[in-house]
């Protein structure tokens, strides 16, 4: 893809490649690790790994997700665009639920470390939250951000990336 040319679909754009590249560590992880071989709860990089999982979930992703349903789809469907706002809402409902659980999980495996059981629930449920928010992500890409260069003008871009950065 180009880079976009408006603010608010370059920032939604930088925050896509940052999410798809975490996603890529967890799914090495995962892929590493399967639902019966936890991984050495003493390595330093699962640490790391689950610190900044559980904070792209709790802060940047719900915080992305928020904005696009208040701001951005209530626009493209003044478009003529709501049914694609309306396919993301659907998608975003189904994502924050298994990040939640992914976040509490790495969490609290950072803190107390985890067993074969609490490693088994969270193979299944950050597999699941890793797929569907990389497809998830790769269609904004795909559709969103390139829609956004074209509906927004500059006054509108500027109102809405003011908007999101006292989101953030």
């Amino acid at each position: 893809m180009l880079q976009p040319r408006t603010q608010v679909a370059r920032m939604l754009h930088e925050e896509h490649v940052a999410v798809l590249a975490l996603l890529q560590r967890l799914s090495l992880l995962l892929g590493g690790h399967g639902p019966d071989s936890p991984p050495n709860r003493e390595d330093p990089a699962l640490g790391r790994l689950f610190g900044e999982l559980s904070a792209a979930i709790e802060t940047e992703i719900k915080t992305h997700f928020e904005f696009e349903e208040t701001a951005l789809f209530p626009l493209l469907d003044a478009f003529g665009e709501r049914e694609l706002g309306e396919l993301y809402i659907e998608e975003h409902k189904t994502i924050v639920p298994l990040g939640d659980r992914t976040a509490a999980f790495a969490r609290n495996a950072g803190a107390q470390g985890f067993d074969a059981q609490a490693w088994a629930a969270f193979h299944r449920d950050a597999s699941a939250f890793s797929e569907r928010l990389t497809r998830h992500a790769e269609a904004e890409e795909a559709a969103l951000v390139p829609l956004l260069d074209d509906l927004l003008d500059a006054v509108e871009d500027d109102r809405l990336a003011l908007a999101y950065e006292a989101m953030r």
